[in-house]
């Protein structure tokens, strides 16, 4: 039972987690091409791929209760966790609403936005989703390497 659930837990963290760091970055480039609607899509769909690594963090809890080899006490764990819940709340909640608010400002102002809110928004937009990788990057290190 224990193999199968990793097997499980890696495939769905294959599946999930790398669109979740990486969809970010689709935002970047509509707000990039001025096209609010694609920046809308691009929110949308940060916070279905964030939300469903829960999927897969459930799939490693039940991995961990099941080992004889690692604890929920494990240091390694602790901060893997810690910084997954950061990933997924800044991927679920701050980027989509972000990205949000620059697809609104750009579908009202049809595209022609003033080249300093663009950058402000690029900005913002550019330092969340490279916290996110940075974050999902980490735990994906701690969960291969577990020191």
């Amino acid at each position: 039972m224990h193999t199968l659930l990793v097997v499980l837990h890696v495939l769905v963290v294959v599946a999930v987690v790398g669109p979740a760091m990486l969809t970010p970055w689709l935002g970047e480039r509509a707000l990039r091409a001025r096209d609010g609607a694609a920046v809308h899509a691009a929110g949308r769909r940060t916070m279905l791929f964030n939300a469903l690594t829960l999927l897969a963090a459930v799939l490693g809890i039940l991995v961990t209760s099941t080992s004889d080899d690692y604890a929920f006490s494990d240091p390694w764990l602790i901060i893997a966790s810690t910084l997954y819940v950061i990933a997924v709340v800044n991927g679920a909640a701050l980027i989509p609403s972000t990205l949000a608010r620059i697809g609104k400002d750009l579908q009202d102002a049809d595209g022609v936005l003033d080249g300093e809110v663009l950058e402000q928004h690029r900005g913002r937009l550019l330092a969340l989703a490279g916290l996110n990788l940075v974050f999902y990057s980490v735990v994906i290190i701690l969960m291969a390497w577990r020191p």
